[in-house]
């Protein structure tokens, strides 16, 4: 599945989270995936959706910051010890790197590089590797 990863800046507030996800239910847009970390004295949200554009309106909405946007790939991979290593030994392998990278909702892998239709084609040898 092709998605959009938004990294977001957002103050390091009570509610900063809230009120970036309820803009999202608003406009009706799924959040895929999420992760949130401590960034000197503000927040990095990485986002990741479907609706490039309705997205970067909420962000927009709530007042926070777009710092980056990337084109990724999302998969489904084998919730298991070692998979993670397995299969991004064998994109390194590939010749890819990787840029964005972490574990959404239902066990899936979001990977991103400079040139995702390098990516795809490198997932393609994977894909049988990360659900054995």
């Amino acid at each position: 599945m092709h998605a959009y990863d938004f990294t977001i800046a957002a103050p390091h507030t009570k509610g900063s989270l809230a009120n970036l996800a309820e803009e999202m239910g608003r406009e009706k847009i799924n959040i895929e995936g999420l992760c949130a970390v401590e960034h000197n004295e503000g927040v990095i949200f990485h986002l990741l959706t479907t609706d490039k554009v309705a997205t970067t309106r909420a962000i927009t909405n709530v007042g926070y910051k777009v710092t980056r946007e990337t084109e990724v790939i999302v998969e489904r991979v084998e919730d298991r010890p070692g998979m993670l290593g397995k299969v991004t030994r064998r994109l390194a392998d590939a010749g890819i790197n990787l840029t964005t990278v972490y574990l959404a909702t239902d066990t899936r892998l979001v990977l991103g590089c400079e040139n995702v239709s390098a990516l795809e084609t490198a997932w393609k040898e994977v894909a049988a590797v990360a659900s054995r």
